[in-house]
């Protein structure tokens, strides 16, 4: 078995690192606390490689500290002489259909949520929800294995992509992106499935999966139904004890199904409804949305909620057998009627929607996932790795939104920004420091005294603390 040198590493690492550099500081905090090296990644090493897939992975989630975006800018970086990993070494293991990356998401997941309750909450902290949405993940070549057009609602036509269906948790200060799942879109035009010609699926990577491999359970739920694995991934979230007060989701999940899956499991469904063809059962009789907001508009039930600059009316209804508050809200009183759904029937308008807001959290995500963390922008042909690129740049996301609770921070993109600056400066440094070792053995050669007992007298003289001093201390220590 191969030694895991996770831990060695991180310490290698932030050992290069000043105090001052805190961005860089606080996120190691965070790797390391994440114990690598206790964990079990998988069940079988390549017997081809020297490293064992824990270091492998720790190379994968460094890369953000070293500002590289994918495996062709970590040949040659600072990050492979600490790892001293080659790039095959990294493709194989995103390519392996073994690798169950859910799984593994979740053991460091459930650390970091662990790492969240014991830092505790606010008072008045907003209560804990799951959030779920889905985001566009666009490719650009179309022989990526499985790759379909999918319908982009952020430009209002077809692209070519996954629909990538995501599970957030949400404690008041931080979200944590717990699960995903990736889909295709099989279209409407029967002559060309998925959007594209007969011809160009023939053409698509084409791979062989054991039915056992987690590899294969990633590819059926490429046609799975959405709701159904939104459904799936909160029945996944509960069994890893993750406990929330609300479901939040937009009128593309609200469903009678979701809504009795959300109240059967002890939680409050919050969401945006359609004001479509949908019946509720008001007073003994089914209306419509719009039916029910024309009734509550006659009877002069809607009201002004300055804090939220709306005008509100509610009502409870019955929906499907189950008693829902429907509130109908508008800019303006000629404006267009929006409703917000909740099983909760005793919560206040003003406070739904203050709940509801929460939602937009998980808009950031995607935004700054997609931003710092390379997330979707994979244009591997192999689907596994196409797993593998999202489960990192998740991974990645939830280790700097930890190390951004912890410090003061106000934006993730602030602490990515420093992080970013730090590792760029360590590239140059590491370029200056070589020239700056050849200039202390010119300047000992002149001085006609040994090298190593110049660097001695200097570090024995010097702050420990100074970074120079660090340096020479670790070249002299690697010399000896």
């Amino acid at each position: 078995m191969l030694q895991c040198k996770s831990k060695k590493i991180i310490s290698e690492i932030n050992d290069f690192f000043t105090s001052s550099e805190k961005a860089i500081k606080k996120t190691i905090e965070v790797y390391n606390a994440l114990r690598l090296d206790r964990m079990k990644v998988s069940e079988k090493i390549f017997p081809q490689t020297l490293h064992d897939k824990r270091d492998i992975l720790l190379c994968m989630l460094l890369q953000p500290l070293f500002a590289i975006k994918n495996v062709r800018q970590y040949v040659g970086s600072e990050l492979q002489l600490y790892i001293n990993a080659g790039k095959d070494t990294l493709y194989r293991f995103k390519n392996d259909s073994k690798n169950e990356w859910r799984k593994l998401s979740y053991k460091i997941n459930r650390i970091i949520y662990n790492k969240i309750m014991e830092s505790g909450s606010d008072d008045n902290a907003s209560p804990r929800c799951l959030i779920i949405d889905d985001s566009d993940l666009p490719k650009k070549g179309r022989f990526i294995e499985h790759v379909s057009r999918i319908w982009s609602h952020v430009v209002n036509q077809g692209i070519l992509g996954f629909k990538g269906l995501f599970l957030c948790y949400w404690d008041s200060k931080s979200l944590i992106a717990l699960d995903f799942s990736l889909h295709k879109e099989i279209g409407k035009n029967q002559k060309y499935p998925y959007g594209l010609k007969p011809s160009v699926i023939k053409k698509q990577y084409k791979k062989r999966r054991s039915i056992k491999n987690a590899g294969m359970t990633r590819v059926k739920e490429l046609e799975k139904n959405k709701i159904e694995t939104a459904i799936t991934m909160m029945q996944r979230a509960k069994r890893h004890k993750i406990l929330f007060e609300y479901v939040l989701m937009d009128s593309w999940f609200v469903c009678d199904k979701m809504i009795k899956y959300v109240t059967g499991s002890g939680a409050h469904l919050l969401g945006m409804a359609k004001m479509g063809k949908s019946k509720y059962n008001y007073k003994g009789k089914e209306y419509s949305a719009k039916e029910l907001a024309a009734i509550l508009r006659r009877g002069k039930k809607d009201r002004k909620l300055k804090r939220l600059g709306l005008y509100v009316s509610e009502v409870i209804v019955d929906f499907k057998g189950v008693s829902v508050k429907l509130f109908f809200s508008r800019t303006s009183k000629r404006g267009s009627w929006h409703l917000l759904l909740c099983t909760n029937t005793n919560l206040a308008a003003s406070i739904a929607y203050e709940i509801y807001a929460i939602r937009w959290s998980i808009e950031v995500f995607f935004k700054e996932s997609k931003q710092h963390f390379q997330m979707g922008k994979s244009q591997a042909r192999d689907f596994d790795a196409q797993i593998a690129d999202v489960t990192i740049s998740m991974i990645q996301y939830n280790i700097f939104s930890l190390a951004k609770r912890f410090s003061d921070y106000e934006t993730l993109g602030e602490l990515f920004k420093d992080a970013k600056d730090s590792a760029i400066e360590l590239t140059i440094s590491k370029r200056l420091w070589l020239l700056f070792l050849e200039l202390i053995n010119l300047i000992a050669g002149y001085a006609e005294i040994d090298m190593m007992d110049f660097m001695e007298n200097i570090i024995q003289d010097g702050n420990s603390e100074n970074k120079l001093i660090k340096m020479l201390n670790k070249s002299f220590a690697n010399a000896a």
